[in-house]
């Protein structure tokens, strides 16, 4: 039998081996798509006792839903127009953007044409049918100098906004990009997130793509107006933008995803321009 003694040390000493053990912290956060920014935060996790759990839904009504169902703690992969749109249309009141994350480039994609000017009149475009994305869409068309748009125009996806369209080209709303075939049409305007599901890069089939940031464009992290202030939460949104997920995006993008470190203030008034730049470089 061991002295009284040495059983009272053994206890002591496995006790402070269990107290310097990290307490490991949970999160769920709902996504569109994976891409490079989800996998670098949750690399960089690993050294940070936060385990983080991804949830993929198909819209961002389904996502913000989900979210104010408290089935994940944070939403991702929609950028601010979006989500307001969302949170609008359905009433979701309970939700609200904590921060910036990151930008990726819309791009018109196509298997049957190698450059935009291969485009020939009377050719079929398919958009999403999303009013904020539809309107992102337009923009990029517009942008491109393929259609013009209304000068009032408000970034609300409509085809009556278009005011010129020289080539008479065709276009058909997607209520989901998951199921589009590029073969179907002559070219398809895709998301990031719905150009990574189908594994299209912006330098493999891309005619066009946005080139710089638009305010309205940014994707932010959203969460419920009960949980903004909770440490995991906000744990989360300062690993997000931590110099080493920015320091790995910028090595290992493939598909122009930039992280974008800024105050969500500055995104105010995104809807009285939809050609108006971020101003700070991404990942500052």
């Amino acid at each position: 039998m061991l002295p009284l003694t040495l059983l009272l040390l053994m206890t002591l000493v496995l006790a402070g081996c269990g107290s310097q053990q990290k307490t490991v912290s949970s999160i769920k956060v709902g996504i569109l798509a994976d891409n490079i920014i989800w996998q670098q935060i949750k690399d960089a996790s690993s050294d940070n006792s936060l385990k983080i759990t991804y949830l993929t839904y198909a819209t961002n009504d389904e996502l913000n839903q989900a979210l104010a169902a408290k089935e994940i703690d944070v939403a991702g992969s929609q950028t601010i127009s979006a989500f307001d749109n969302s949170k609008q249309k359905l009433k979701l009141d309970s939700l609200v953007s904590i921060g910036s994350l990151y930008w990726a480039p819309l791009g018109l994609y196509s298997s049957k044409y190698k450059q935009l000017t291969d485009l020939h009149n009377g050719d079929t475009i398919a958009l999403p049918a999303d009013p904020a994305e539809l309107g992102r869409a337009l923009v990029l068309l517009n942008e491109a100098k393929v259609i013009t748009l209304n000068a009032n125009f408000n970034g609300k996806g409509d085809l009556n906004k278009i005011v010129k369209n020289p080539m008479k080209l065709k276009f058909h709303l997607l209520t989901t990009a998951d199921e589009v075939r590029l073969d179907d049409y002559e070219a398809v305007a895709l998301t990031n997130e719905a150009a990574r599901k189908q594994k299209l890069t912006i330098n493999d089939k891309a005619l066009t793509i946005e080139v710089v940031v638009p305010k309205a464009y940014v994707t932010i992290l959203a969460t419920r107006t009960d949980n903004q202030t909770d440490q995991v939460v906000r744990d989360f949104l300062k690993l997000s933008q931590s110099k080493q997920v920015i320091t790995a995006v910028t090595k290992q993008a493939e598909n122009g995803e930039q992280i974008v470190k800024m105050p969500l203030e500055s995104l105010d008034g995104y809807e009285t321009s939809y050609t108006e730049k971020v101003s700070q470089k991404s990942g500052m």
